[in-house]
């Protein structure tokens, strides 16, 4: 009779122990109609990707058709201005070519020293000539053209204003000298024939070529600058007006005339001298 509860507690345990289980794995698992319902999920998750998709690519086809559109439309603007400006596109990609020429030789003589520039300094007036005359031309009116040589014009003008004043050594005169004779020394030019650079150099102090003093003390120029013109064999005031990179104008030169008549230097506007040294004024 003592054993009667121990032998039905077992019998209870092995009943109720596999029905809990039971409950466990059902909760466990999913209903057939939840499945149903997360693939349903899913499968409308997938279709709304891929309408996203159908949609996407058109949109993608839209845009090429409009480009495609815009492209034609811009290639015939472009016609357009190329006949408007009486030259072709190859043409056009020549002159763009030569505004590149004019930008690489600016960046070389930026990178040179201001002595070394100073020796280019004409070049630099002709460059400046050159992109001015660019400038006038109808197809510069376009906005590439025109911004870089604008910008080119401005960046010549700063080279030009920094090119150092003109250089020059100091000679004391010695007893018994004169200007052939200063010019004809080793260590001045060595040739007396450039007696003439001296008495440029020195017009204000000198008021007679033929008559300096003992102790005296003239500048030897060494380099001029952009203001000073060294006359060569057959030039005179007319020519040297005419040159793009004093006025381009011959009918200047009486502003040449104007600011080297002094004395004896320049007396007479139809008589000048190889290397005489004029002053070429400046607006």
């Amino acid at each position: 009779m003592k054993r009667t509860p121990i032998v039905i507690l077992a019998l209870l345990s092995l009943i109720i122990i596999p029905i809990l289980s039971g409950v466990a794995l059902a909760a466990d698992r999913m209903t057939y109609e939840e499945y149903q319902a997360q693939l349903k999920t899913y499968q409308d998750r997938e279709q709304a990707a891929r309408d996203a998709i159908v949609a996407e690519r058109k949109a993608i086809d839209d845009l090429r058709a409009q480009i495609t559109a815009v492209t034609a439309q811009i290639e015939d603007t472009w016609n357009q201005i190329f006949a408007a400006l009486g030259m072709t596109r190859e043409e056009y990609q020549a002159f763009l070519a030569s505004i590149a020429a004019i930008e690489a030789r600016v960046d070389e003589l930026a990178r040179m020293s201001p002595d070394k520039l100073l020796e280019n300094a004409k070049e630099l007036d002709q460059l400046e000539a050159k992109v001015n005359e660019l400038l006038a031309l109808k197809v510069a009116r376009l906005t590439e053209p025109h911004d870089r040589l604008t910008r080119l014009a401005a960046r010549i003008v700063g080279l030009k204003n920094s090119l150092p004043k003109p250089k020059n050594d100091i000679y004391s005169v010695l007893r018994g000298d004169y200007l052939w004779k200063i010019s004809g020394k080793k260590d001045i030019f060595s040739d007396p024939w450039k007696w003439m650079r001296i008495y440029s150099a020195n017009r204000t102090e000198i008021n007679n070529p033929d008559l300096i003093y003992p102790d005296q003390k003239l500048r030897i120029p060494r380099q001029f600058g952009r203001d000073d013109h060294l006359v060569v064999k057959g030039e005179f005031l007319a020519k040297i007006a005419g040159y793009p990179e004093v006025y381009g104008d011959p009918f200047k030169w009486t502003k040449i005339y104007q600011a080297n008549k002094s004395g004896q230097f320049l007396s007479d506007p139809n008589l000048i001298y190889p290397e005489q040294v004029l002053s070429i004024p400046r607006d």
